[in-house]
């Protein structure tokens, strides 16, 4: 009889809430890796018990429950689970198809409603697997790779409640782990398939597009969070809410050396300038694959207004490179936002999660 407990047969299932503070089933399985990271944070207590050693028992405080997660192959079905969980606004998609669009396309002004999310992580020993309840991305990566490969996403996500199939006072409910299996065939967002748009206006953008020129990019986003817990009666540890903070979101992009990336008139001009430049920049990428019949294919536009901030030197091969970064910024004129994205994929509403019960 082998050891019980394989790495390859861990799963990370994940399912968006009714509400915030309530577990739910996990409606969907992504090829992820990484574990949760649980402190419960145990405290010896401050006293003199006339001993070197301690000897009053530890007691408990609020948690902190992270998981650092990864997925060095994005798929269209999986990317929305990314931008719901760090922007929420719990948005639906649009088309009675197969195929289904799904827009976000968070306020600046105004707060967002969060779209929280439960999380079952475990093997195959059924009596040892987590269920983190209120979940949402404190930061994400997205990277189109050296190669043109599928994009990589990296996920730091932070849980407001603990709970376990082998834990007496935290017991997992809802039939943990659910019965899903990973979609093995959904289709990548491949690099190759992507292009980049930079202009001085949204309106330009469609005839914006730089070629021979993008090697790599990571798109970057962060957001403060605020964890609330409130004295309610209720003997829990759990966080009660998130409050607001500031959010971040930059691209890095590293280019080639075109009359395009450096020179006058360049992206590296703009850098270099007295003033703050506004651009404008749209990641697009539209997939091989149908989506639906006959010709809607899986597809990601990614687009926000941008001002640069850094730039570095770089070399992949035998050639130098640059490396611009650039921050987005909230527009209220021509952009009416900060950032969008549009994906195109076969996700239904009900495999992330419904925001109705």
């Amino acid at each position: 009889m082998p050891i019980q407990g394989f790495t390859r047969l861990r799963r990370h299932l994940f399912g968006r809430q009714f509400v915030y503070g309530t577990k739910v089933p996990a409606t969907r399985a992504y090829p992820f890796s990484g574990v949760p990271t649980n402190e419960l944070n145990w405290t010896d207590p401050e006293v003199d018990t006339g001993s070197l050693d301690p000897t009053a028992a530890p007691y408990r405080v609020g948690a902190d429950l992270t998981a650092d997660l990864t997925s060095p192959s994005l798929a269209y079905n999986d990317a929305a689970l990314i931008f719901a969980a760090f922007f929420g606004g719990g948005e639906a998609p649009t088309g009675g198809g197969d195929a289904k669009t799904w827009t976000w396309h968070p306020a600046s002004q105004t707060v967002d409603d969060r779209d929280v999310f439960t999380y079952e992580f475990g093997d195959d020993v059924v009596t040892d697997w987590f269920q983190l309840g209120d979940g949402i991305l404190e930061s994400f990566e997205l990277t189109g790779p050296e190669g043109l490969g599928p994009l990589e996403a990296s996920m730091s996500w932070r849980f407001g409640s603990f709970a376990s199939t082998g834990s007496t006072d935290s017991p997992a409910d809802g039939g943990v782990p659910q019965d899903l299996t990973v979609a093995v065939d959904d289709p990548y967002i491949f690099l190759k398939d992507g292009g980049i748009y930079i202009a001085d206006t949204v309106a330009g953008l469609d005839a914006g597009q730089v070629t021979d020129a993008l090697h790599t990019f990571t798109l970057r986003g962060s957001q403060e969070l605020d964890l609330k817990r409130f004295a309610n009666g209720d003997q829990s540890f759990d966080i009660d809410a998130y409050g607001p903070g500031a959010r971040t979101i930059e691209l890095e992009c590293t280019w080639a050396k075109t009359s395009d990336t450096v020179g006058t008139g360049s992206e590296s001009d703009d850098w270099t300038s007295d003033e703050a430049v506004t651009r404008y920049v749209s990641l697009r990428f539209v997939s091989t694959a149908v989506a639906q019949s006959p010709s809607t294919f899986y597809g990601l536009t990614l687009t926000m207004p941008m001002r640069y901030y850094t730039r570095e030197e770089g070399d992949i091969g035998g050639n130098t490179t640059v490396i611009l970064t650039g921050h987005a910024f909230f527009d209220p004129d021509d952009f009416d936002g900060v950032f969008e994205a549009v994906l195109v994929n076969t996700l239904t509403d009900a495999e992330l999660g419904l925001m109705t019960s």
